[in-house]
Protein backbone atom coordinates (compact mmCIF):
# COMPACT_ATOMS: atom_id res chain seq x y z
CA UNK A 1 0.00 0.00 0.00
CA UNK A 2 0.88 2.97 0.21
CA UNK A 3 1.46 5.75 2.50
CA UNK A 4 2.81 9.06 4.42
CA UNK A 5 6.14 7.49 5.44
CA UNK A 6 8.66 9.28 8.53
CA UNK A 7 12.73 9.46 7.31
CA UNK A 8 13.80 12.05 8.93
CA UNK A 9 13.14 15.61 9.51
CA UNK A 10 11.36 17.93 6.67
CA UNK A 11 11.73 13.74 5.07
CA UNK A 12 7.99 12.80 5.39
CA UNK A 13 7.41 10.46 1.70
CA UNK A 14 4.63 9.43 -0.18
CA UNK A 15 6.17 6.03 0.26
CA UNK A 16 5.57 1.83 0.19
CA UNK A 17 4.70 0.39 3.16
CA UNK A 18 3.64 -3.01 4.45
CA UNK A 19 -0.18 -3.12 4.65
CA UNK A 20 -1.37 -3.78 8.64
CA UNK A 21 -2.39 -7.48 9.50
CA UNK A 22 -5.03 -7.53 12.56
CA UNK A 23 -2.95 -8.04 16.05
CA UNK A 24 -5.50 -8.88 18.43
CA UNK A 25 -9.31 -10.32 18.11
CA UNK A 26 -9.89 -6.64 19.79
CA UNK A 27 -8.70 -4.93 16.50
CA UNK A 28 -10.06 -3.81 13.29
CA UNK A 29 -8.81 -3.19 9.64
CA UNK A 30 -9.92 -0.33 7.94
CA UNK A 31 -9.94 1.20 4.64
CA UNK A 32 -8.49 5.33 5.48
CA UNK A 33 -10.77 7.50 3.87
CA UNK A 34 -9.70 10.98 4.79
CA UNK A 35 -7.06 12.03 7.79
CA UNK A 36 -5.40 15.18 8.11
CA UNK A 37 -2.35 16.75 9.67
CA UNK A 38 -1.89 17.85 13.44
CA UNK A 39 0.01 20.55 14.77
CA UNK A 40 1.87 17.96 16.55
CA UNK A 41 3.02 15.97 13.52
CA UNK A 42 5.24 19.24 12.93
CA UNK A 43 7.63 18.25 16.41
CA UNK A 44 8.49 15.19 14.36
CA UNK A 45 8.64 17.04 11.14
CA UNK A 46 10.87 19.86 12.31
CA UNK A 47 12.76 17.21 13.87
CA UNK A 48 12.03 18.30 17.43
CA UNK A 49 11.78 16.37 21.26
CA UNK A 50 8.66 15.11 21.83
CA UNK A 51 7.94 12.83 25.09
CA UNK A 52 10.82 10.22 25.24
CA UNK A 53 11.66 10.74 21.23
CA UNK A 54 14.19 13.32 19.78
CA UNK A 55 12.99 13.30 16.06
CA UNK A 56 15.97 14.43 15.27
CA UNK A 57 17.55 11.24 15.85
CA UNK A 58 15.34 8.81 15.37
CA UNK A 59 16.18 6.23 12.54
CA UNK A 60 13.14 4.46 12.09
CA UNK A 61 10.68 4.86 9.10
CA UNK A 62 7.24 4.65 10.46
CA UNK A 63 3.78 5.58 9.06
CA UNK A 64 2.23 9.21 10.39
CA UNK A 65 -0.77 10.76 11.37
CA UNK A 66 -3.52 10.31 14.31
CA UNK A 67 -6.39 11.75 12.69
CA UNK A 68 -8.52 9.64 10.45
CA UNK A 69 -11.84 8.27 9.57
CA UNK A 70 -12.83 5.29 7.02
CA UNK A 71 -14.49 2.04 6.62
CA UNK A 72 -14.01 -1.60 8.19
CA UNK A 73 -12.79 -3.90 6.14
CA UNK A 74 -11.72 -6.87 8.79
CA UNK A 75 -13.12 -7.50 11.91
CA UNK A 76 -11.45 -9.49 15.16
CA UNK A 77 -13.19 -12.22 16.60
CA UNK A 78 -14.20 -10.43 19.95
CA UNK A 79 -15.29 -7.12 18.64
CA UNK A 80 -18.99 -6.64 19.02
CA UNK A 81 -19.92 -2.54 17.74
CA UNK A 82 -18.23 -3.38 14.43
CA UNK A 83 -18.78 -4.96 10.84
CA UNK A 84 -17.49 -4.78 7.62
CA UNK A 85 -19.19 -1.99 5.83
CA UNK A 86 -19.11 0.58 8.66
CA UNK A 87 -17.92 4.26 8.51
CA UNK A 88 -15.57 5.12 11.87
CA UNK A 89 -13.80 7.77 13.30
CA UNK A 90 -11.41 6.91 15.78
CA UNK A 91 -9.74 8.00 18.73
CA UNK A 92 -6.15 9.61 17.78
CA UNK A 93 -4.36 6.88 20.53
CA UNK A 94 -5.40 4.26 22.35
CA UNK A 95 -4.19 2.74 26.27
CA UNK A 96 -4.01 -1.12 26.93
CA UNK A 97 -8.01 -1.71 26.41
CA UNK A 98 -8.28 -3.23 29.80
CA UNK A 99 -7.84 -0.82 32.88
CA UNK A 100 -10.56 1.10 34.13
CA UNK A 101 -9.37 4.32 32.61
CA UNK A 102 -9.37 2.97 28.61
CA UNK A 103 -13.12 0.63 29.56
CA UNK A 104 -14.03 4.70 30.39
CA UNK A 105 -12.38 5.98 27.28
CA UNK A 106 -9.76 7.91 29.13
CA UNK A 107 -7.20 6.51 27.37
CA UNK A 108 -4.61 8.89 27.99
CA UNK A 109 -4.59 8.42 31.89
CA UNK A 110 -3.94 4.25 31.16
CA UNK A 111 -3.08 2.71 34.32
CA UNK A 112 -0.43 0.09 31.97
CA UNK A 113 1.18 3.27 30.51
CA UNK A 114 0.59 1.88 27.40
CA UNK A 115 -0.81 5.16 26.10
CA UNK A 116 -0.05 4.56 22.03
CA UNK A 117 -0.57 7.93 19.51
CA UNK A 118 -0.95 6.82 16.14
CA UNK A 119 1.65 7.74 13.67
CA UNK A 120 4.69 8.87 16.44
CA UNK A 121 6.50 5.67 16.29
CA UNK A 122 7.09 1.71 14.70
CA UNK A 123 4.70 1.03 17.98
CA UNK A 124 1.80 2.23 16.47
CA UNK A 125 1.62 2.81 12.78
CA UNK A 126 -0.42 6.14 11.57
CA UNK A 127 -3.45 6.83 9.66
CA UNK A 128 -2.12 8.56 6.87
CA UNK A 129 -2.12 5.76 4.77
CA UNK A 130 -4.78 3.64 2.49
CA UNK A 131 -4.73 1.48 5.13
CA UNK A 132 -5.00 1.28 8.99
CA UNK A 133 -4.51 -0.79 12.14
CA UNK A 134 -7.59 0.35 14.44
CA UNK A 135 -6.25 -1.14 18.10
CA UNK A 136 -9.13 -1.47 21.03
CA UNK A 137 -11.90 -0.76 18.46
CA UNK A 138 -14.42 -1.43 20.85
CA UNK A 139 -13.24 1.49 22.67
CA UNK A 140 -11.54 3.41 20.25
CA UNK A 141 -13.65 3.75 17.44
CA UNK A 142 -16.90 5.04 16.68
CA UNK A 143 -19.72 4.42 13.78
CA UNK A 144 -19.96 8.20 12.49
CA UNK A 145 -23.35 9.50 14.05
CA UNK A 146 -26.15 10.72 12.27
CA UNK A 147 -25.60 14.41 11.46
CA UNK A 148 -21.63 14.39 11.67
CA UNK A 149 -20.11 15.74 8.94
CA UNK A 150 -16.81 13.74 7.58
CA UNK A 151 -15.22 17.10 8.52
CA UNK A 152 -16.46 17.07 11.97
CA UNK A 153 -16.02 13.39 12.11
CA UNK A 154 -12.01 14.37 11.34
CA UNK A 155 -12.12 16.95 14.48
CA UNK A 156 -13.73 14.40 16.75
CA UNK A 157 -10.83 12.20 16.40
CA UNK A 158 -8.43 14.63 18.16
CA UNK A 159 -9.03 18.76 17.66
CA UNK A 160 -12.47 19.16 18.99
CA UNK A 161 -11.99 16.98 21.38
CA UNK A 162 -9.30 18.55 22.93
CA UNK A 163 -10.79 21.98 22.96
CA UNK A 164 -13.85 20.47 24.11
CA UNK A 165 -11.41 19.28 27.44
CA UNK A 166 -10.13 22.35 27.39
CA UNK A 167 -13.53 24.07 28.12
CA UNK A 168 -14.63 21.36 30.85
CA UNK A 169 -11.30 21.38 32.61
CA UNK A 170 -11.00 25.08 32.74
CA UNK A 171 -14.91 25.05 34.76
CA UNK A 172 -16.77 27.00 31.55
CA UNK A 173 -20.38 27.33 33.35
CA UNK A 174 -23.04 29.82 31.71
CA UNK A 175 -22.40 33.41 32.48
CA UNK A 176 -18.51 32.48 32.59
CA UNK A 177 -16.27 35.08 30.68
CA UNK A 178 -13.52 33.28 29.32
CA UNK A 179 -10.34 33.65 27.17
CA UNK A 180 -8.80 31.63 24.34
CA UNK A 181 -5.01 31.49 23.66
CA UNK A 182 -4.01 30.65 20.35
CA UNK A 183 -6.42 30.44 17.67
CA UNK A 184 -5.17 27.29 15.67
CA UNK A 185 -7.49 24.29 14.83
CA UNK A 186 -7.42 23.64 19.26
CA UNK A 187 -8.19 27.39 20.13
CA UNK A 188 -11.17 27.32 17.06
CA UNK A 189 -13.13 24.27 18.60
CA UNK A 190 -12.16 25.34 22.52
CA UNK A 191 -13.73 28.48 21.76
CA UNK A 192 -16.92 26.77 20.12
CA UNK A 193 -17.01 24.70 22.89
CA UNK A 194 -16.89 27.45 25.49
CA UNK A 195 -20.09 29.16 23.73
CA UNK A 196 -21.72 26.07 23.58
CA UNK A 197 -21.29 25.23 27.57
CA UNK A 198 -22.47 29.05 27.69
CA UNK A 199 -19.95 31.41 28.35
CA UNK A 200 -21.39 35.02 28.12
CA UNK A 201 -18.06 36.22 27.07
CA UNK A 202 -14.90 35.05 25.39
CA UNK A 203 -11.94 36.60 24.15
CA UNK A 204 -9.88 35.00 21.30
CA UNK A 205 -6.23 35.91 21.06
CA UNK A 206 -4.00 35.71 18.18
CA UNK A 207 -1.25 36.92 16.86
CA UNK A 208 -2.72 36.44 13.27
CA UNK A 209 -5.58 38.61 11.96
CA UNK A 210 -6.87 35.89 9.92
CA UNK A 211 -7.41 33.52 12.47
CA UNK A 212 -8.64 36.87 14.34
CA UNK A 213 -11.14 37.42 12.10
CA UNK A 214 -12.35 33.57 12.02
CA UNK A 215 -13.04 34.18 15.74
CA UNK A 216 -14.73 37.84 15.49
CA UNK A 217 -17.25 35.59 13.23
CA UNK A 218 -18.19 33.17 15.64
CA UNK A 219 -18.49 36.16 17.96
CA UNK A 220 -15.26 36.10 20.02
CA UNK A 221 -14.35 39.42 20.86
CA UNK A 222 -10.98 39.06 19.13
CA UNK A 223 -7.24 40.45 20.33
CA UNK A 224 -3.68 40.80 19.50
CA UNK A 225 -1.47 39.25 21.99
CA UNK A 226 -0.11 42.70 22.86
CA UNK A 227 -3.35 44.13 23.49
CA UNK A 228 -5.18 41.28 25.36
CA UNK A 229 -3.94 41.43 28.80
CA UNK A 230 -4.72 45.47 29.07
CA UNK A 231 -7.96 45.12 27.28
CA UNK A 232 -9.32 42.28 29.67
CA UNK A 233 -8.00 43.87 32.59
CA UNK A 234 -9.83 47.00 31.39
CA UNK A 235 -13.17 45.56 30.68
CA UNK A 236 -13.16 43.19 33.93
CA UNK A 237 -11.94 45.85 36.75
CA UNK A 238 -9.00 44.42 36.92
CA UNK A 239 -10.43 41.01 37.83
CA UNK A 240 -9.60 38.56 34.72
CA UNK A 241 -11.34 36.35 33.11
CA UNK A 242 -13.03 33.37 34.92
CA UNK A 243 -11.41 30.57 32.51
CA UNK A 244 -8.62 30.72 30.43
CA UNK A 245 -7.61 28.16 27.40
CA UNK A 246 -4.22 28.28 26.67
CA UNK A 247 -3.18 26.43 23.24
CA UNK A 248 -0.05 27.35 22.47
CA UNK A 249 2.38 25.90 24.97
CA UNK A 250 4.93 28.27 24.60
CA UNK A 251 6.50 30.21 27.94
CA UNK A 252 4.85 33.90 27.14
CA UNK A 253 1.66 32.04 26.42
CA UNK A 254 1.49 30.22 29.50
CA UNK A 255 2.23 33.48 31.59
CA UNK A 256 -0.10 35.09 30.16
CA UNK A 257 -2.96 32.65 30.98
CA UNK A 258 -1.77 33.25 34.31
CA UNK A 259 -1.75 37.28 34.76
CA UNK A 260 -5.04 37.51 32.66
CA UNK A 261 -6.79 34.76 35.07
CA UNK A 262 -9.09 36.06 37.77
CA UNK A 263 -8.23 35.43 41.15
CA UNK A 264 -9.98 31.91 41.92
CA UNK A 265 -10.29 31.33 38.58
CA UNK A 266 -9.38 28.18 35.97
CA UNK A 267 -6.28 27.40 33.67
CA UNK A 268 -6.24 24.56 31.19
CA UNK A 269 -2.99 23.99 29.31
CA UNK A 270 -3.75 22.09 26.14
CA UNK A 271 -0.62 23.35 23.96
CA UNK A 272 2.13 20.86 23.51
CA UNK A 273 4.48 22.39 26.14
CA UNK A 274 7.86 23.44 24.57
CA UNK A 275 10.90 21.95 27.02
CA UNK A 276 12.49 24.35 29.36
CA UNK A 277 9.82 26.87 30.07
CA UNK A 278 9.72 28.59 32.98
CA UNK A 279 6.71 30.17 34.77
CA UNK A 280 5.93 31.29 38.62
CA UNK A 281 3.63 29.56 39.93
CA UNK A 282 3.70 31.55 42.90
CA UNK A 283 1.69 34.16 40.93
CA UNK A 284 -0.80 31.14 40.28
CA UNK A 285 -0.60 30.29 44.10
CA UNK A 286 -1.25 33.80 45.66
CA UNK A 287 -4.44 33.87 43.59
CA UNK A 288 -5.76 30.74 44.09
CA UNK A 289 -5.78 29.42 41.00
CA UNK A 290 -6.36 26.05 39.30
CA UNK A 291 -4.47 24.72 36.99
CA UNK A 292 -5.31 21.68 34.79
CA UNK A 293 -2.23 20.72 32.16
CA UNK A 294 -2.79 17.42 30.08
CA UNK A 295 -3.88 15.79 27.18
CA UNK A 296 -7.71 14.15 25.61
CA UNK A 297 -8.31 10.90 26.21
CA UNK A 298 -10.45 11.67 22.84
CA UNK A 299 -13.10 8.54 23.14
CA UNK A 300 -14.11 9.95 26.77
CA UNK A 301 -15.31 12.62 25.18
CA UNK A 302 -17.95 11.75 22.54
CA UNK A 303 -20.84 10.83 24.72
CA UNK A 304 -21.32 14.54 25.21
CA UNK A 305 -19.56 16.31 22.56
CA UNK A 306 -20.79 14.36 19.74
CA UNK A 307 -24.89 15.85 20.42
CA UNK A 308 -23.60 18.95 20.66
CA UNK A 309 -22.40 18.55 17.15
CA UNK A 310 -25.05 17.22 15.68
CA UNK A 311 -27.35 19.97 17.74
CA UNK A 312 -24.68 22.23 15.75
CA UNK A 313 -23.76 23.78 19.17
CA UNK A 314 -20.68 22.94 18.26
CA UNK A 315 -19.65 23.23 14.53
CA UNK A 316 -16.24 23.00 13.26
CA UNK A 317 -17.16 24.97 10.02
CA UNK A 318 -14.58 26.50 8.01
CA UNK A 319 -11.71 24.37 9.86
CA UNK A 320 -10.07 23.03 6.68
CA UNK A 321 -8.34 25.70 5.06
CA UNK A 322 -6.70 23.51 2.61
CA UNK A 323 -6.86 19.91 1.11
CA UNK A 324 -4.69 17.35 -0.76
CA UNK A 325 -4.33 13.74 -2.23
CA UNK A 326 -2.05 11.59 -0.07
CA UNK A 327 0.29 11.50 -3.43
CA UNK A 328 0.64 15.38 -2.42
CA UNK A 329 1.25 14.46 1.23
CA UNK A 330 4.48 16.04 1.27
CA UNK A 331 3.20 19.57 -0.22
CA UNK A 332 0.63 19.07 2.04
CA UNK A 333 3.36 19.24 5.19
CA UNK A 334 5.62 21.99 3.93
CA UNK A 335 2.66 24.03 3.42
CA UNK A 336 1.47 23.13 6.97
CA UNK A 337 4.78 24.03 8.52
CA UNK A 338 4.93 27.23 6.99
CA UNK A 339 2.25 28.39 9.52
CA UNK A 340 0.97 30.94 6.50
CA UNK A 341 -1.46 33.01 7.76
CA UNK A 342 -4.13 31.62 5.51
CA UNK A 343 -3.31 27.79 6.55
CA UNK A 344 -5.40 26.62 9.74
CA UNK A 345 -6.19 22.78 9.21
CA UNK A 346 -4.93 20.86 6.25
CA UNK A 347 -7.25 17.54 5.07
CA UNK A 348 -5.79 14.41 3.37
CA UNK A 349 -7.72 12.42 0.97
CA UNK A 350 -6.46 8.96 0.64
Amino acid sequence: MKAMVFHGPHDFRYDDFPEPKLASERDIIIRVEKCSICGSDLHMYNGKKLGPLDYAQVKMNFCVGHEGIGEVVEVGAAVRKHRVGDRVLLAGGVGCGKCRRCLRGEFSLCEAKTVLPYGFSPLLQGLQAEYALVKEADLSALTIPDGVSDEQALLLTDSLATGYLGAVKANVRPGSTVAVIGQGPIGKTAMESAFALGAERVYAIDPSAFRRAKAAELGAVALAPEEAVDRILQDTQGLGVDCVIEAVGKEETVKQAIRIAAAGGNVAILGVIERGIQTSLMQAQLKSLTIFAGVAGVADSWPTLVPLVQAGKVRGEGMFTHEFALSEGARAFELFNTGQDTVLKVMIRV
